[in-house]
């Protein structure tokens, strides 16, 4: 039953609603009622069954934005980075945004796998999680700027080892992890960072390394 039945029913006892008087002010059932509204002038069915119309369907409209994946427009935005912090990526549509905000919020967190899963579009190779409390120490040289690990022969047989030397103090490395990638497109980095930063604990820190081959 159509609002304009709804409202005839319920009022013809009373008015006559084949009154021009009253289809222009109450219900006109032979107005327009279009499919697609943009403004609440585009319903005529007079003038309260037009403000009761508009008022219906948007409701409707309304409580579908409360669905992530029927929101559109500035209520996915306002959902997307006021209640999960995902932020729309370059050239991402709307699809792409929303799928991946929902696999970054129900993936497994905090284990070493998740995030390596999380992290493999991202890397040209398997991406690699170590604890620092292993390379925060001095061998024969260390390097401040350089994160890695090696070792070099010289003539003489002599074997010379280097570690990074990443400043930290012992009790402190075992809540610092390195994230190791590699071959990390440049514009992929806020998105590896924000994928990281959704994915580990609060209290644990992260040095992430991209390596280029």
């Amino acid at each position: 039953m159509s609002i304009t039945d709804r409202i005839n029913n319920n009022l013809q006892v009373l008015f006559n609603i084949e009154d021009p008087i009253y289809k222009a002010l109450i219900c006109d059932n032979t107005g327009n009622n279009p499919d697609s509204i943009f403004k609440p002038t585009d319903i005529d069915l007079g003038v309260f069954a037009s403000q009761i119309e508009f008022l219906r369907r948007l409701s409707f409209c309304l409580a579908k934005q409360l669905f992530l994946t029927e929101a559109s427009g500035e209520f996915l935005i306002y959902q997307l980075e006021e209640f999960f912090n995902s932020l729309r990526l370059e050239d991402e549509t709307d699809l792409e945004w929303i799928q991946r905000t929902i696999v970054t919020v129900l993936q497994p967190k905090l284990s070493n796998a998740s995030i390596i899963y999380s992290l493999r579009p991202y890397s040209s190779q398997e991406p690699e999680i170590s604890n620092i409390s292993t390379e925060s120490a001095f061998a024969d040289f260390c390097f401040a700027d350089v994160y890695t690990s090696g070792s070099y022969t010289l003539p003489d047989s002599t074997v010379i080892k280097w570690l990074p030397a990443i400043a930290e103090t012992f009790s402190s490395s075992f809540f610092t992890i390195k994230i190791t990638l590699y071959n990390t497109a440049t514009e992929d980095i806020w998105a590896v960072q924000n994928i990281i930063q959704k994915l580990i604990a609060a209290g644990i820190s992260y040095i992430l390394v991209i390596q280029y081959t």
